[in-house]
């Protein structure tokens, strides 16, 4: 509760402040946007390349340059003018911003001029084409399609990427069994093994200790025969 009544005492003291739109700022604000698009409404698309150009060459003319290109674009698509129509003003902070709607016979146009208030100098001048609801949610719909399709495709090039990774060990494997099998061949064509009989070994090394047993009187617990040489 203490945190409600602080947060209402909070917005009833918010006024106005020194920065907000008096009546002279309004008016030029309004003059400016007015004569902009009463200029924008009788300009072909060849005379918005000719004043873009102007304006590009000029030190402080980036303003009126980007708004003839962005005309360029849009002059095409909505045909002829018809009427002014509403005028809306709105300030956030220290920006001002007034909007002009132009009716064209294809579609609305609105011109967005934006002030900064404690200056008084227009920062910003902007032509968009006004889009009814259905076709905002449309290509909102069109954009979230395109984002999850791009997110599936990047999902099924990973799955891609991780299945070569079980594919490529057994490929390794089967290479290097075969270079194995090779090697064994040479090997065994190259060096012969020779299969000793072990049965005849034990035979020999029992007679053997017995023959010392009996020469050096001693068990033949107490010695073992590790290894016979035999002499040819």
């Amino acid at each position: 509760m203490v945190s409600v009544l602080v947060c209402m005492f909070a917005l009833c003291s918010c006024g106005k402040s020194s920065d907000d739109v008096n009546y002279e700022q309004d008016a030029q604000l309004q003059a400016t946007c007015v004569q902009s698009a009463s200029v924008l409404s009788e300009m072909t698309q060849d005379e918005a390349a000719y004043y873009q150009s102007y304006y590009s060459a000029q030190e402080d003319g980036e303003i009126y340059a980007n708004l003839m290109g962005q005309w360029q674009e849009i002059q095409p698509q909505v045909g002829k003018f018809v009427e002014m129509k509403d005028y809306s003003v709105t300030q956030a902070g220290k920006t001002v911003t007034a909007v002009q709607v132009m009716a064209f016979e294809k579609r609305d146009v609105k011109l967005v001029c934006v002030l900064n208030a404690h200056k008084g100098e227009v920062t910003a001048i902007n032509a968009q084409m006004v889009y009814t609801m259905g076709e905002t949610m449309s290509k909102a719909g069109l954009n979230t399609l395109m984002g999850i399709g791009i997110v599936f495709i990047i999902l099924i090039l990973i799955c891609l990427v991780i299945y070569c990774f079980n594919i490529i060990p057994v490929i390794q494997n089967k290479l290097s069994g075969q270079s194995k099998s090779e090697t064994k061949v040479k090997i065994h064509t190259s060096n012969p093994v020779v299969v000793e009989n072990q049965t005849d070994d034990l035979e020999l090394i029992a007679v053997i200790a017995a023959a010392i047993a009996m020469e050096t009187g001693a068990s033949t617990d107490d010695f073992v025969v590790r290894s016979i040489k035999r002499r040819y």
